[in-house]
């Protein structure tokens, strides 16, 4: 972390704190006093930055955090995080032991995990705190019965372990209709009332992803997992929107060049568009691998969906202005012009507008697919206030950041 006037750069992330302030208030309306937020960070916090959103939540009372894998929580101890970080992927012994020297908290999700963990803490003179995660019918990892009560049984006898939770994940909360996820819930239940039996008291339960949270108060039990919430987006599906998010993220660039082409002038690699009449061109420093014009897509969940990426795509290729990638700059829209490049992208303004190298233009890449080496800078009552770049960033250091 480095002080804002240290630094220049041709393209950044903004972050403004205060927007992820106002949605953890949000969510917290939804909550009754006793449900614990567990802040989810993963994949640098959708793109925000996990250490920076981390420290601005834990000032505003989130004291729990969830990440993927074991590197994630080690950059976040690294850099003054003090809460509790719940790790979901399965570690390996080397983790394991990195896990228990950083107090994090790991996943079992197999007898093979409780061996591993079993094995790594024997001996030592603290305890690793650990989860069960219960596979409800997700299929990606996780206990399922009579394995979870075997393996609750265990951890509750090894003194080198303590058994602070147990948690579920849903596979589709958001779908229109409820009635998987119900099935998943009762399954839950289920195997939390068998560990009751066995007087296994579990601390922390929680299921609830952002969807979830907002569409089954009842699943809410003793915390719920918030990732996209905090972020300012609401989950893709049919969820309710009762809640006023603010989006807190904006990847901006300066344009670095303007030029006045003629009519017939072509744009890009093979000449995917050509000037009908004469434009001023904006050269802006941010291409794919920055992750401009990239898209997510993975096998489409109904046939609806597959129509809607379909037709994405031929709107996109017949330049249809309501698909086409576009720019901000003084509250307009821009159209980029041409196939984007690796790190530029050209816009398209009309003759006469008031363009010039320097100006700041807002970029539509989305936040989880941002490069990670991009500059974020956080942004505090509209000023920033620190900003968070990668070791592998060079930027020169010759003017102050204007933002």
């Amino acid at each position: 972390m480095r002080n804002v006037s240290s630094w220049s750069f041709n393209r950044w992330i903004e972050v403004n704190t205060d927007a992820l302030v106002h949605n953890l208030q949000e969510v917290r309306s939804l909550l009754k006093g006793n449900t614990r937020i567990i802040a989810v960070l993963k994949a640098e916090a959708y793109g925000l930055g996990a250490v920076e959103t981390a420290r601005v939540l834990a000032r505003h009372g989130v004291d729990y955090f969830a990440v993927s894998f074991v590197h994630e929580a080690v950059e976040m101890r690294r850099n003054g995080i003090e809460g509790s970080i719940l790790v979901f992927s399965p570690a390996s012994p080397v983790e394991a032991r990195t896990a228990l020297e950083q107090d994090l908290t790991l996943t079992v999700a197999s007898l093979a995990d409780y061996q591993l963990l079993s094995t790594v803490t024997s001996g030592c003179n603290r305890r690793l705190r650990i989860h069960l995660k219960l596979d409800t019918g997700l299929g990606r990892f996780g206990l399922r019965q009579p394995e979870a009560l075997e393996v609750a049984r265990l951890v509750q006898a090894n003194g080198h372990l303590y058994l602070e939770g147990v948690y579920t994940h849903f596979a589709e909360a958001a779908a229109r209709s409820p009635r998987y996820t119900f099935r998943q819930f009762t399954s839950f239940q289920k195997a939390l009332r068998d560990m009751a039996r066995e007087g296994i008291e579990i601390p922390i339960r929680h299921c609830c992803n952002s969807a979830a949270a907002l569409r089954f108060p009842a699943m809410h039990l003793d915390a719920v997992r918030i990732g996209t919430l905090l972020g300012g987006q609401y989950p893709a599906g049919h969820v309710p929107t009762p809640l006023r998010l603010h989006n807190p993220y904006r990847f901006k660039a300066r344009v670095v060049a303007v030029r006045e082409l003629p009519p017939g002038s072509y744009l890009g690699y093979y000449r995917t568009y050509r000037t009908p009449k004469p434009v001023r061109v904006a050269v802006v420093p941010v291409g794919f691998a920055d992750g401009l014009g990239m898209e997510a897509v993975s096998r489409p969940g109904s046939l609806l969906d597959l129509l809607k990426i379909v037709a994405k795509l031929a709107g996109s290729y017949l330049n249809f202005k309501r698909l086409a990638l576009k720019v901000k700059l003084e509250g307009g829209d821009y159209l980029v012009r041409g196939k984007v490049f690796m790190q530029f992208c050209l816009v398209e303004f009309p003759v006469g507008f008031p363009l010039k190298v320097g100006d700041v233009v807002e970029v539509p890449v989305k936040r989880t697919l941002a490069a990670r080496d991009v500059a974020r800078i956080y942004l505090q009552g509209g000023t920033p206030a620190s900003v968070e770049v990668t070791e592998k960033r060079t930027a020169s250091v010759s003017e102050e950041v204007s933002v």
